[in-house]
């Protein structure tokens, strides 16, 4: 047999020795097996979630005049997290690089009804998800996702939804959001780590890192979502909104102390790749929380309701300031409308606080505010709720549903201690009457 005879023997040899890997520096084909599915976005040309090796920075290439919107709510987060130097600094970071309300208030006193606040820009005497048997929100209500895609953005959603279920016109899919990732209601968001997580509107439950171990902690899966939506989307305005599930109401420091790191490094990590991207200042960043939960403090209480607010933007939004005057969730979706310039809906309870935070001479005058009315409300979610009012440096509680109010003067008593309704009955009279008009009649299901 000449040597040409015995090549296509020597071909099969070597076909059949790649197969079972055999031929030194060749794996089996047999162990090529596909990469497991990833629930992230992809970006063109990698197919696994990579900026390709080189490639140069997304904003090179964007031309709208659209900025991108980032919102970051933590649940439990409130105003005394804050105050504690060194434990956040990325917060502490942010913080100085933009503005920061003192005064700021969470949309409700439940973290469920906060987040509606937030992303309609209604309190809860206007809300849909009033009451204990609320389930959804609805066709016709409008979301600040909604409001953005329309005017061009990408949106995507993470984290604990809790708004709307499957096969509910509250889902996130159906409320404006294009891209959804996480828990969808606040009784899956009790186990940090799931079996498995909604993507879209199917459970993904390959949570396993890139060596095949199981990985299902669900905040660092949440944030390697948000970081790679930015990676993906660097070249086109996007809205992200992730409502973090963390610091949550545990009790014990030690647990709680963890709880606020995981939820400083989230925070860290987005703005990292905001700046890695190169699109920092095409971001409008807005970092804030729901409110206290759980615990013995009562659901109107100061110290609940009290959050962070922080607004961030470089190059528009001037740095290292504060800001006192009394605002709320339901402020963030007005003014995010007016900073984008995009149309938002109108009669809504929040308010913008562009003006205030563009301003650019922190010694010139105050700009005038967008007029409020009524006051800031809130009422809490039992079938017969307990109501809250605050205007000016006033505020009413009801001791019992319907029943006694208490006034308290917040400018010299902040903690809100002491009633001195007794010895002000015409303010005492005022805020029972704001209170009456500030919200709709409760729905007929409720007494």
């Amino acid at each position: 047999m000449t040597r040409v005879d015995r090549l296509p023997g020597l071909a099969l040899a070597m076909l059949l020795a790649w197969w079972m890997g055999l031929l030194p520096g060749w794996g089996p084909l047999l162990a090529q097996t596909p990469p497991p599915p990833s629930p992230f976005p992809t970006v063109r040309g990698t197919g696994d979630g990579r900026r390709p090796a080189g490639s140069p920075s997304g904003n090179l290439h964007r031309r709208s005049p659209l900025p991108n919107v980032v919102i970051l709510v933590a649940e439990g987060w409130t105003e005394s997290d804050i105050v504690t130097r060194g434990a956040s600094p990325h917060l502490e970071r942010l913080a100085a690089e933009g503005v920061r309300w003192t005064s700021a208030y969470a949309g409700a006193p439940s973290a469920r009804v906060s987040r509606e606040a937030l992303i309609t820009g209604r309190h809860s005497g206007h809300g849909r998800l009033r009451g204990p048997d609320a389930v959804a929100l609805a066709n016709e209500d409008v979301t600040l996702a909604e409001v953005l895609r329309g005017a061009g953005h990408r949106t995507a959603a993470v984290g604990v939804w809790d708004l709307g279920g499957n096969g509910t016109p509250g889902h996130p899919l159906r409320q404006g959001f294009s891209d959804w990732f996480g828990f969808l209601d606040a009784r899956e968001a009790l186990n940090l780590r799931p079996k498995a997580l909604w993507r879209n509107d199917e459970l993904f439950d390959n949570l396993i890192d890139n060596r095949g171990a199981l990985a299902n902690y669900a905040p660092d899966w949440f944030a390697r979502f948000a970081t790679n939506y930015i990676q993906v989307h660097e070249d086109h305005p996007f809205f992200l909104y992730v409502a973090h599930p963390l610091p949550g109401g545990s009790s014990d420091a030690a647990i709680r102390s963890a709880h606020l790191a995981t939820w400083d490094r989230l925070v860290g990590a987005v703005v990292r790749e905001l700046e890695r991207s190169r699109i920092r200042r095409e971001t409008i960043l807005v970092v804030t929380g729901t409110g206290a939960v759980g615990g013995s403090v009562a659901p109107l209480d100061e110290s609940r309701l009290r959050v962070p607010l922080l607004f961030s933007w470089p190059g528009r939004i001037p740095a290292g300031r504060t800001n006192d005057r009394p605002v709320a969730l339901w402020d963030v979706a007005p003014t995010i409308s007016a900073l984008a310039r995009v149309p938002g809906p109108q009669g809504l309870d929040g308010v913008s606080l562009a003006p205030e935070l563009l301003a650019v001479d922190a010694a010139a005058p105050s700009p005038s505010p967008s007029p409020r009315a009524g006051g800031l409300y809130w009422e809490t979610a039992e079938a017969s709720p307990r109501r809250a009012l605050r205007w000016d440096h006033w505020k009413v509680v009801e001791a019992t549903p319907g029943g006694r109010l208490g006034l308290h003067d917040l400018r010299s008593d902040p903690g809100a201690s002491r009633d001195v309704g007794p010895e002000n009955p015409g303010i005492l009279a005022e805020g029972r009457r704001r209170l009456l008009e500030a919200a709709d009649p409760l729905p007929q299901s409720r007494p």
